[in-house]
């Protein structure tokens, strides 16, 4: 029930629009700062979910599966790790597919399962991680039915002055640090529920990088998020491990988003 409840209150949230609805809303990336975050090939395609952010709040949300597209200037880039140790950084442009996950909170970033199977017969690839760049953000894709699409003015402004003035606040080591580790241990979970729990106390056991230079402030977030998701799956009142964790960072993103309006005065 409690659940239920909880993705009930993040579509209402996060809204739910229509077809008939105009372009949504131009969003940002959490930058990697060095700690990019691997792709998972388990199901055939590769995948990973990226914290993100909106930066435009008279535009509507965006719902599940929105696409978007890199926006021009943007620096995203495949780190793919060879069988004989060499490191490559390869551009993600017209490789990479982005929609959207829980509002403008998430995005999932697809690396189709051809390109993956491309980068392992041409290049020997036994690791592939994606990095996000500083200032990076994205468009909605573009609709040939749109009623009202994004003008020049408004693309200008969310990508340029707006995101600049959330660097500031999302990309701080502070709340970037919270996301960042938060987004690493959602990436870290498998798919199957049974085997979640164990994964996240191996993710702790043995951390990323980023959790042994993170800021004190971040590093207590995500310890915060993860041993409330802990008791909530060990008390059932959520179904799984990740479930919780994708909710959490959506609320903390969310939180951050809604600090962000009331201090910049919106756009």
């Amino acid at each position: 029930m409690l659940f239920r409840f909880a993705i009930i209150l993040a579509a209402f949230a996060f809204g739910v629009p229509t077809a008939a609805e105009a372009a949504p809303q131009i969003l940002g990336l959490i930058a990697s700062n060095g700690h990019a975050t691997p792709l998972d090939c388990d199901g055939g395609d590769c995948t990973a979910q990226l914290s993100a952010f909106c930066l435009q709040e008279t535009r509507h949300p965006p719902s599940s599966a929105t696409r978007y597209e890199v926006a021009p200037g943007g620096d995203i880039a495949l780190l793919v790790t060879t069988a004989d140790g060499r490191g490559l950084r390869l551009p993600v442009a017209g490789s990479v597919e982005f929609e959207t996950l829980i509002g403008f909170t998430s995005v999932k970033a697809t690396l189709p399962e051809t390109e993956a199977a491309r980068l392992v017969a041409e290049l020997g690839a036994t690791g592939i991680a994606i990095e996000i760049g500083p200032l990076v953000s994205l468009l909605p894709a573009d609709e040939t039915k749109d009623p009202n699409p994004q003008s020049e003015d408004e693309i200008a402004l969310a990508t340029g002055a707006m995101r600049d003035a959330a660097q500031a606040m999302f990309e701080a080591r502070g709340v970037g640090d919270g996301a960042r580790i938060t987004n690493l241990l959602i990436n870290a979970l498998p798919a199957w529920q049974d085997d979640q729990m164990a994964a996240a106390r191996h993710f702790w056991d043995r951390p990323p990088p980023l959790v042994a230079v993170a800021a004190p402030e971040g590093l207590k977030t995500a310890e915060r998020i993860y041993r409330g998701c802990r008791i909530s799956v060990e008390s059932r009142s959520a179904l799984s491990m990740k479930s919780c964790l994708q909710l959490k960072h959506a609320d903390m993103m969310a939180e951050t988003n809604h600090r962000f309006w009331r201090e910049s005065g919106g756009s």
